[in-house]
């Protein structure tokens, strides 16, 4: 299956910050952004990204990419700083966090910070539009007849590999995800209605565990960022996140609407 993705060239494309000491990763996310349709300013540490930031406030940056390991001032530093400094104005600008090492409490230490995501290298394209999409979801039109890049869809071998090769389990498992489904995100589009953080909380990891055992890491990321923001109890961006996360669904419920219909294949 084809995967691909469409830069509407009529909308504003997202200003981004990049934030990365090295110059050979920082090539590889600015080619990947651009072919995404961003715009990209480069900042070689905390310190450099904290400084741009402020100096372009009138013309204000959509998103902030910013590595957690680098010289002068780290991304954790520097996150901390620029959200002590928006206190002022009511401001809020994503900061998502990329890094090399996936240490346990990583992703805890960069919500403390203020970061609103994460993401880890090699950067994955899939993932990393995922997380464009979730901030600036207007900037990307999906053709109908494509298989969505964003919902990053395993195949088949990896979904049965994520059940141990049982297609029964997986079959059985597909139809009651698929009829749960309109139930979770009819919970998330209730928490958005009453503006109820705790319920948002709830109904974003109950679908983040859910997406999560069929090894979706784009869905799931983007419920992870709904259960965050809901965390903080601040919802101001809340709609755009589930927004792209409704266009993540629909190309994964196909495939998995397929498992629920074939016959299983047992393991050999």
């Amino acid at each position: 299956m084809t995967t691909r993705q469409v830069v509407d060239q009529s909308l504003p494309k997202p200003n981004i910050l990049r934030a990365e000491d090295n110059p050979v990763n920082h090539l590889l996310a600015q080619k990947l952004l651009q072919k995404l349709g961003q715009l990209v300013t480069a900042a070689n540490n905390g310190r450099e990204a904290l400084q741009l930031w402020e100096q372009n406030q009138s013309r204000q940056f959509d998103i902030i990419l910013m590595d957690l390991q680098m010289p002068e001032m780290d991304g954790l530093q520097a996150s901390a700083r620029l959200r002590e400094q928006e206190l002022a104005t009511g401001a809020h600008i994503p900061i998502i966090a990329v890094t090399a090492h996936a240490i346990k409490g990583d992703r805890e230490r960069c919500l403390a910070a203020g970061m609103d995501g994460y993401l880890t290298k090699p950067i994955n394209p899939g993932e990393l539009a995922a997380t464009i999409l979730a901030a600036f979801p207007a900037v990307l039109k999906l053709p109908a007849d494509a298989v969505d890049a964003l919902s990053e869809a395993p195949s088949d071998a990896e979904l049965l590999a994520r059940f141990d090769g049982d297609g029964e389990i997986l079959k059985e498992l597909a139809g009651i995800f698929l009829q749960e489904c309109p139930r979770m995100l009819d919970e998330i589009r209730e928490a958005l209605r009453t503006r109820d953080p705790k319920l948002l909380k709830r109904a974003a990891h109950t679908r983040k565990g859910s997406v999560g055992n069929f090894a979706m890491s784009g869905q799931r990321e983007t419920a992870q960022r709904l259960e965050s923001l809901a965390k903080s109890g601040e919802l101001f961006g809340a709609e755009d996140i589930f927004h792209a996360l409704e266009q993540q669904v629909a190309p994964f419920n196909q495939i998995l609407a397929r498992h629920a219909a074939e016959p299983a294949h047992q393991p050999r």
